[in-house]
């Protein structure tokens, strides 16, 4: 049986005799074809010997001359399209795989950013370019309360010209003029004219914890977390952030929160630098705190002084920010302390006595200058406890009202 057929891998036409499922091999490209079943009962084409045109002789061989031209240009033209597939079938598996890769990169690179910016702490507190200054707070000026007309003056005229020099000068000056001249009291030069002594002139850097600050190198935060912080605790946490960022790096800081009982200590439960990687850690530390329990103030107090007993001792000024929302638990429990005598205190009381008789009253000897805040509270009793609190231990009281 007479079978045509196009082979499948150059695509020129083939007859052949032969049953249909046989091998057989092409005369064109020399490879080995299958004979298709399917078109062994389709018919031959037939074109009788003598089909000519009528009125021309050589118009049946013009004809035949057309035809066969015409099919082999639909064969080479078929077998172009072979190739232009053949060629698009290799080529597409590689530019597939090209774009698979490229996406499974973008994938992975899209999880890493995910990753790396859910490390960023999203509270930590950008620290300001300045600090106010208008209410520093901390080391206290000796002097204050009986300044006479002529140190007034004095400093008033003072203020003017530093007012003057700020606004000539706008930061251009390179060196820093420092005058030496000895005083009478100690002081020195710019700094007796002021009417300063030494530890006020030698403080440390400025800090600032809501609005109210102070000149130290070393700070504690001695913050409430009672159950009645529950509900404001979240505000006091983002501005103890604020004051830690706005820290130098030359100084430290310790964090301890009070409430029943034991109080609660930073991750590394002494002073640390105040460097981006010890802030970061207080930001973590302080996202897990929950408030709880009673006022307990004086187990946080003694160990605030503990840590700042080991400043260095070369950096002056040791200031605690005290905050709280009520008196430290009265004559309900929490703060207890027998004095030398064998009296026993407890609460607002404890607290007092025990810095009276464990702060001493000269900065060369280690005086801890302790700022107070009753937060969101007007309790009469509460606000007396601060005050005095910060009065006797070289401090400023602040009432932190709700619109701050």
């Amino acid at each position: 049986m007479t079978v045509d057929f196009r082979c499948e891998n150059c695509g020129k036409m083939l007859s052949v005799d032969d049953q249909p499922g046989n091998a057989v091999r092409c005369p064109h490209c020399r490879k080995k074809v299958t004979v298709p079943e399917g078109l062994a009962a389709l018919p031959r084409p037939h074109v009788p010997p003598n089909a000519r045109h009528a009125d021309s002789p050589s118009g049946g061989q013009a004809q035949g001359q057309d035809d066969g031209q015409q099919a082999e240009q639909g064969e080479e033209e078929l077998v172009e399209n072979q190739g232009i597939s053949g060629a698009m079938a290799m080529i597409m598996p590689w530019v597939i795989s090209v774009f698979l890769h490229v996406g499974v990169c973008l994938v992975m690179l899209f999880f890493v950013m995910v990753t790396v910016v859910s490390k960023i702490p999203t509270d930590i507190i950008i620290p300001d370019a300045a600090l106010d200054l208008d209410n520093p707070g901390g080391v206290m000026h000796p002097k204050t309360a009986t300044v006479s007309k002529t140190d007034a003056d004095r400093r008033t005229v003072v203020k003017r010209y530093t007012k003057r020099e700020e606004q000539v000068d706008k930061g251009k000056t390179e060196q820093t003029i420092q005058l030496l001249a000895a005083s009478s009291d100690g002081a020195h030069g710019g700094a007796a004219d002021l009417g300063l002594t030494n530890q006020d002139a030698a403080g440390g850097p400025r800090s600032r914890f809501f609005g109210s600050g102070g000149k130290a190198y070393h700070i504690a935060y001695v913050v409430d977390r009672s159950g009645s912080m529950s509900g404001t605790f979240e505000e006091v946490r983002i501005e103890m952030l604020k004051s830690i960022g706005q820290l130098k790096e030359a100084q430290d800081f310790s964090i301890i929160l009070f409430g029943e009982g034991a109080f609660i200590e930073g991750p590394q439960k002494r002073l640390v630098p105040a460097e981006l990687v010890n802030k970061l850690a207080a930001n973590d530390f302080l996202k897990g705190i929950t408030a709880s329990g009673q006022t307990t103030v004086l187990p946080a107090l003694k160990r605030a002084f503990q840590v700042l007993k080991y400043a260095d001792a070369s950096k002056t000024g040791r200031l605690v920010y005290l905050l709280s929302d009520g008196i430290f638990a009265g004559l309900l429990g929490g703060s207890e302390y027998t004095t030398a005598d064998g009296k026993v205190l407890k609460g607002n009381d404890a607290a007092i006595q025990w810095l009276r008789d464990n702060n001493p009253k000269d900065e060369q000897k280690g005086l801890v200058h302790v700022n107070t805040f009753l937060y969101l509270s007007r309790d009469e009793e509460a606000m007396k406890v601060m005050d005095t609190i910060a009065k006797e231990n070289g401090g400023r009281f602040k009432l932190v009202s709700t619109d701050e």
